[in-house]
């Protein structure tokens, strides 16, 4: 599983940083978000250390709620992190 802070370079030659991670139904998804112009991001599937951007509106809708959580409720932690 790719961790929060992670940096990570797609096939795009673009850097991106894992903003978020959650489990979902037994399956890893991660929010990761472009590192040069933070303007880029992507909902994606992580399975077998392959990212597959997930485009299912229904499960897109249920992950953001998700990551939402996730980031609101770890959020004193990433402000340590980087403070």
């Amino acid at each position: 599983m790719l961790e929060q802070g992670e940096l990570i370079t797609l096939s795009n030659n673009v850097e991106y940083a894992v903003v978020s991670t959650v489990i979902y139904q037994g399956a890893n998804y991660v929010y990761i978000l472009d590192t040069e112009n933070f303007k880029d991001f992507k909902i994606c599937k992580y399975e077998d250390e392959e990212l597959t951007v997930v485009k299912n509106e229904e499960l897109l809708k249920v992950l953001i709620v998700k990551f939402n959580k996730d980031l609101k409720e770890n959020l004193a932690t990433v402000i340590e992190k980087y403070d």
